[in-house]
C-alpha cells in the first residue's frame, strides 16, 4: 500500500491450522524468534528491541494465522528488521533448548537439587495458565471451540496448558514445514519506501530459495447445524467478584457469514452494533436495564477473525437461576427489532463513526490496516477488495433506500431463523481451582511415573545445557543494527499559539488534520476537598453518560455517536519537571468531530456542564456494575500495571494520587460502590460537578486545520459556561507569578501490598524514588531500565524464571520494576534487588548501552499525529526547548552514568514500595506485607 506516511510497515503471515490444542502455532511463533540461520543468536527478537527505531515490533497467533509485522520511520532499519524477521520464520533453528524454554519442558522445582520433583516449566506454559485463569477468556475459547467443532477452531491456537505437554519437538518442526513456507505465505507493505526494493529483496534471499509447494491449509466451511445446542461449563469463583451470588454467565452465539463477503460482512457489522451499541441498544434495553446482569461479557459482538464470522450476545454477573429467563428475553427482543426495526438516528449515527473513524488518523495507521486484513486476506485471493470501503458503504446505502426492512430482515435470517446457534453458560464451582491444581498435578506425576533414572538423567542434563546457554555471553554482532549517530539532535517542535478566549487560556495547534478538529480542556481540580478526591474517577466516567439537558441517556449516546467521535472525561496527575512534590491534578476533557459538525460537538459540551442528569439514580447504578465488571476483568492483562502503580504509591505525591485514581484502591472503592445504595454518591458527584464544571481554572488545547471554525466554536462554548478564568499557575510555565499545588510536607514512606486474586500467576513490582524529569540523572536512569530489562531482568525473569516477561521503567520519580504472568512470587524480588549490584559490574559495555539508548528513543521520537501535536507541552508543561535538551542528554549517556545512577538510586535503597498480585501467599503478614484478600 503506497502512501505519503513515512511511518512504513511490514508484516509477513502464515495461514495456521492447528488440529489439537498443544499450543503448536502460538510456541511455534515464540520458538522462530529464538535464533535463525543467518543470525543464530539466542532471542534476535529481543535484542532488536534494542537495536532499532521501530514504532512498532511484535508477533502474533490468531485463530487460523501468524504473523509477524513491524513499523518503522527510518528506511535502513526497516530493511534491517525485513532481514531478521524474514530468516526467522524461513530459516529458523529451531533448537530443541528453545523449545524446551518456549514450550515446556520437564525439569527439577530446584535445578540445583536433583533430588527436588520434576515439574512442569515454560514461557507459553505459564504464559496460557495466566490467560486462561481469567474466566471471561476462557469462556470465549471454549465458545469458539464449540461453534466451530468440526475444524480448527475447535481447538486453542495458543493452547490449553493440560495440552502443551502432549507437545514433542518433533511435531513442533513438522508444523514449521507443513505451515511456514513461501507457498503459504502473503506479505503486506505499506508506507513510502519503494515496492521495487522489498520484491527484491523478499526474492532474491528467500522466494528464489524455495520450490512451489501445494499445501492445503484451508479453513472448510462449519458444516450448518439443524438445531441448536447447548453446553455448560464451569469456573471458579470469583473473590474480587463484588456480588458472589452473581457469579454466572451466559451466552448465545450464531454462526454468520463468509468473511471474504465484504458487503455482508459490514452490513452485519452494522447490524450487531445497533443491537449492542450504547445505552439505546434494544439488548442493552432488555438485558442491562432490568439489572439480569452488570454487562455484556466481553464476548458479546460481531467477530470476523475466522473464516465464517459469528454474533454473540453475552452476559455476565448473572443469578444462575435467571439463566432460562434471559434466553427467553434475547429471543424476545429479537421478535421486537424484526418488527419495529431500528431508529433512522442509530444508523446513521453508525455510518458517521465509520466516516469519522476512517478520517481520524491513528499514529500507526498502517500497522492498524495490517491488522485488520489479516483475518480477511487469510481466506481470498484479493486483499485489495477490503480496501474498497466507499464501495461497500455505497452498496449498504443503496439496499437500504431500496428495501425500508433491509436490517431487519438480516436479523431474521441470520438471528431468529439460524439453527447454527449455540448457547453456552458457565457456573462456579466451589472446588475449581482444587480440581484444576489435582489435574495439573495429575498430569505432572503421570509424565514423571513412566521416568527411568536414565531418562531422568537425560532431562537434568538438558536442563543444565539450558541454564548453561541462557548463562552464557554471546556475541550478538551479527545481527544488524542502527548506531546512536543514526538519532538527529535536532528536534523540529510543534508551532503553537498562546491565546485566550473569553479570558482562558488556549493553545491552538494549526495542523493538517484532514477536516477533523481536536478539543481538550484541562480543568484543575487541586481545590476540591480531599474527601472527594477519590471519586473523581467515578464523575469523569459517567459525566458524559448519563444524558444532560432535554436529552436522556439513549437520546445523548445517540446525539454524541451522530456528531463526534465520542465525548471522554478521565483523571490526568502529572508532576512538576522540576520538583516532585509539586503536580497538576486535573479534569482532562477530549473530543474530535468533523469540522461540520463543530457546533453541535460544543452544544452537546455545554448541555453536559449546566444540566447533567445526576438525579438518575438506576442510571447511575448500572453504571458502576459496568465500570467495576470492565476494571475486574482488565485486571489479567494489566495486572503489571497495579502491581506497579501500588509499589510508587508512598514515594511521592503523584504517584499516590495516580494509585488512588487508577490503582487497586480504585478498584477495591468502585467494587464496593457497585453494590450499594448510590444516593450518597450522587451526592458527591453533584458536589463536585459544581465545584469542577466550569471556566475558573480551565484551559483549551485545540488541534484542527480549521482554526477559525474551532475557536469560534470554543468561544461559543466559553460563554455558555459559568466561572470566569482565575489566573494562576499550572505548573507548565503558563503564568510565572503563582504556582501549582505543592505538597512540602510529603514524606516518601515503604509499603508492601499483596492484592489477592483467583490467579494461578503473579504479577510482582518493586519501585524505588528517584528524580524529577529536568534532573542530570533522569536521562540515565531512563537508559539504565532498558539495559537492565534487556540484559538482565529479561534472562532472569522471562528465559529462567518462566514468566511471559519482566523489566523496569523509570519515569514519574520512580524507578519501578515488574514481572508479568509470573509463576514466581517472592523469589523475584531477588531479582530486582541484585539488579543494582549486576549494573555495578562489568556486564555490559558502551555498545549495549547505545542500544539502550536506541530502546528509548523509539518511544520519544514515537510519530505523532496532527491531532495530538502540542499535547506534551499542553498536558506537561515540558517545552520543545525542554524535551531537545532530555533528547540530547540521552544520547550523551555513558556507562560510567549508569554505574553512578545505579549506586546512588538502587543499592540498599532506604525507602521502597513492593506489590504483589495473585494467588493468597502464606506468610507474608508475619513479614510486614499488608495483604488485601477480597
Amino acid at each position: 500500500m503506497a502512501t505519503q506516511d513515512d511511518n512504513n510497515a511490514f508484516s509477513v503471515n502464515f495461514r495456521t491450522t492447528p488440529m489439537d490444542s498443544t499450543g503448536v502455532a502460538h510456541i511455534l511463533e515464540h520458538t522462530t524468534l529464538c535464533g535463525s540461520q543467518k543470525f543464530p543468536v539466542r532471542d534476535p527478537f529481543m535484542k532488536m528491541l534494542n537495536r532499532s527505531l521501530s514504532t512498532f515490533m511484535n508477533a502474533m497467533t490468531g485463530p487460523d494465522y501468524t504473523l509477524y509485522p513491524f513499523s518503522t520511520c527510518n528506511e535502513q532499519d526497516y530493511y534491517n528488521l525485513m532481514s531478521v524477521y524474514l530468516d526467522s520464520v524461513f530459516k529458523p533453528l529451531l533448537r530443541e533448548q528453545d523449545f524446551l524454554q518456549e514450550g515446556w519442558r520437564l525439569e527439577h522445582d530446584d535445578l540445583a537439587d536433583n533430588q527436588t520433583p520434576l515439574v512442569i516449566k515454560g514461557v507459553v506454559f505459564n504464559e496460557m495458565k495466566g490467560a486462561y485463569a481469567n474466566a471471561q477468556s476462557l469462556f470465549g475459547q471454549q465458545l469458539l471451540n464449540n461453534l466451530y467443532p468440526s475444524h480448527t477452531y475447535s481447538n486453542s491456537s495458543g493452547g490449553f496448558p493440560l495440552d502443551i505437554p502432549q507437545l514433542t519437538w518433533e511435531n513442533l518442526k513438522k508444523f514449521h514445514a507443513e505451515h511456514y513456507h513461501p507457498s503459504n505465505a502473503r506479505f503486506l507493505s505499506y508506507g513510502n519506501l519503494p515496492l521495487e526494493n522489498h520484491l527484491a529483496k523478499i526474492d532474491s534471499e528467500y522466494l528464489s530459495k524455495f520450490e512451489f509447494l501445494e499445501l492445503d491449509t484451508s479453513v472448510p466451511k462449519e458444516s450448518r447445524w439443524s438445531e441448536a445446542r447447548r453446553v455448560d461449563v464451569t469456573c471458579a469463583p470469583d473473590p474480587m467478584n463484588p456480588d458472589p451470588v452473581k457469579q454466572s454467565t451466559v451466552a448465545v452465539s450464531y454462526l454468520m457469514a463468509d468473511v471474504t463477503d465484504t458487503n455482508h460482512s459490514f452490513a452485519l457489522q452494522v447490524v450487531c452494533e445497533l443491537l449492542t451499541g450504547g445505552p439505546g441498544s434494544p439488548f442493552y434495553k432488555s438485558l442491562i436495564e432490568p439489572g439480569f446482569g452488570s454487562n455484556f461479557s466481553p464476548v458479546s459482538g460481531y467477530e470476523d477473525h475466522t473464516k465464517e464470522t459469528n454474533f454473540t450476545i453475552g452476559l455476565q454477573n448473572i443469578k444462575q437461576e435467571d439463566t432460562d429467563q434471559i434466553l427467553q428475553v434475547i429471543d424476545d427482543t429479537i421478535d421486537k427489532v424484526i418488527e419495529e426495526g431500528f431508529d433512522a438516528d442509530k444508523i446513521e449515527a453508525v455510518l458517521h463513526s465509520y466516516e469519522l473513524s476512517l478520517k481520524h488518523k491513528s499514529a500507526n495507521f498502517g500497522m492498524n490496516l495490517i491488522m485488520s486484513m489479516t483475518p480477511f486476506w487469510n481466506h481470498t485471493e484479493n486483499p485489495l477488495n477490503f480496501l474498497e470501503v466507499n464501495n461497500t458503504v455505497t452498496w449498504f446505502k443503496e439496499q437500504l433506500a431500496k428495501d425500508p426492512k433491509f436490517l431487519q430482515d438480516l436479523v431474521k435470517q441470520y438471528l431468529k431463523e439460524n439453527k447454527h446457534k449455540l448457547v453456552q453458560t458457565m457456573n462456579p464451582v466451589e472446588n475449581y481451582s482444587e480440581l484444576e491444581q489435582k489435574q495439573f498435578d495429575e498430569l505432572e506425576q503421570k509424565l514423571r511415573e513412566n521416568l527411568s533414572e536414565g531418562d531422568k538423567e537425560v532431562i537434568h542434563a538438558k536442563c543444565l545445557e539450558l541454564q548453561k546457554m541462557q548463562d552464557d555471553k554471546e556475541d550478538a554482532s551479527c545481527l544488524p543494527t542502527l548506531k546512536v549517530a543514526d538519532i538527529s539532535s535536532d528536534y523540529l517542535g510543534t508551532v503553537l499559539d498562546q491565546t485566550m478566549i473569553c479570558n482562558t487560556p488556549v493553545q491552538v495547534s494549526a495542523q493538517p488534520t484532514n477536516e477533523v478538529s481536536y478539543f481538550r480542556a484541562m480543568i484543575d481540580t487541586s481545590t476540591l476537598p480531599a474527601d472527594l478526591k477519590p471519586y473523581l474517577p467515578i464523575f469523569t466516567s459517567v459525566l458524559t453518560k448519563m444524558g444532560a439537558a432535554h436529552l436522556n441517556y439513549a437520546d445523548l449516546d445517540t446525539a454524541v455517536e451522530l456528531r463526534t467521535g465520542g465525548l471522554a472525561a478521565s483523571c490526568h496527575v502529572q508532576e512538576d519537571q522540576d520538583n516532585l512534590n509539586k503536580y497538576v491534578e486535573a479534569v482532562l476533557l477530549s473530543s474530535h468531530c468533523l469540522d461540520r459538525n463543530i457546533d453541535s460537538m460544543f452544544d452537546l459540551w455545554a448541555n453536559i456542564f449546566s444540566d447533567a442528569h445526576w438525579q438518575d439514580n438506576n442510571r447511575l447504578s448500572q453504571l458502576l456494575k459496568m465500570s467495576a465488571t470492565n476494571t475486574l476483568n482488565g485486571i489479567a492483562s494489566s495486572g503489571h500495571r497495579y502491581a506497579m502503580a501500588s509499589a510508587a504509591s508512598t514515594l511521592n505525591p503523584a504517584s499516590g494520587l495516580s494509585e488512588t485514581f487508577s490503582g487497586m484502591s480504585h478498584v477495591q472503592l468502585l467494587s464496593k460502590l457497585s453494590q450499594g445504595d448510590v444516593s450518597d454518591l450522587v451526592k458527591k458527584l453533584k458536589m463536585i460537578a459544581t465545584l469542577v464544571l466550569n471556566k475558573n481554572r480551565m484551559k483549551c488545547a485545540l488541534n484542527t486545520s480549521n482554526t477559525d471554525g474551532l475557536m469560534k466554536g470554543t468561544e461559543g462554548f466559553l460563554n455558555k459556561i459559568g466561572g470566569e478564568y482565575q489566573n494562576f499557575s499550572w505548573g507548565v510555565k503558563f503564568d510565572t507569578e503563582f504556582s501549582s499545588k505543592t505538597d512540602d510536607q510529603f514524606k516518601p514512606s515503604s509499603n508492601q501490598q499483596h492484592y489477592v486474586t483467583p490467579f494461578p500467576i503473579n504479577y510482582t513490582s518493586l519501585s524505588i524514588p528517584t528524580v524529577n524529569y529536568t534532573h542530570p540523572d533522569y536521562a540515565p536512569l531512563r537508559v539504565l531500565a532498558a539495559v537492565l530489562s534487556s540484559k538482565f531482568l529479561h534472562p532472569e525473569i522471562r528465559e529462567k524464571g518462566g514468566a511471559y516477561g519482566g523489566g523496569a521503567m523509570a519515569g514519574g520519580g520512580t524507578f519501578t520494576f515488574y514481572s508479568y504472568r509470573d509463576p514466581k512470587n517472592l523469589e523475584t524480588f531477588s531479582v530486582y534487588r541484585k539488579s543494582g549490584e549486576w549494573a555495578l559490574e562489568n556486564n555490559y559495555e558502551q555498545k549495549d548501552v547505545d542500544e539502550a539508548i536506541l530502546r528509548v528513543f523509539q518511544s520519544l521520537d514515537a510519530p505523532i499525529t496532527p491531532g495530538y501535536k502540542g499535547l506534551r507541552y499542553f498536558l506537561s508543561g515540558i517545552s520543545d526547548d525542554v524535551f531537545a535538551s532530555h533528547r540530547v542528554s540521552i544520547k550523551d549517556v555513558k556507562v560510567a552514568d549508569l554505574k553512578v545512577v545505579a549506586d546512588k538510586y538502587l543499592l540498599d535503597p532506604a525507602v521502597s514500595g513492593k506489590a504483589m498480585i495473585g494467588g493468597l501467599q502464606q506468610g507474608l503478614e508475619d513479614m510486614g506485607w499488608k495483604v488485601h484478600n477480597q
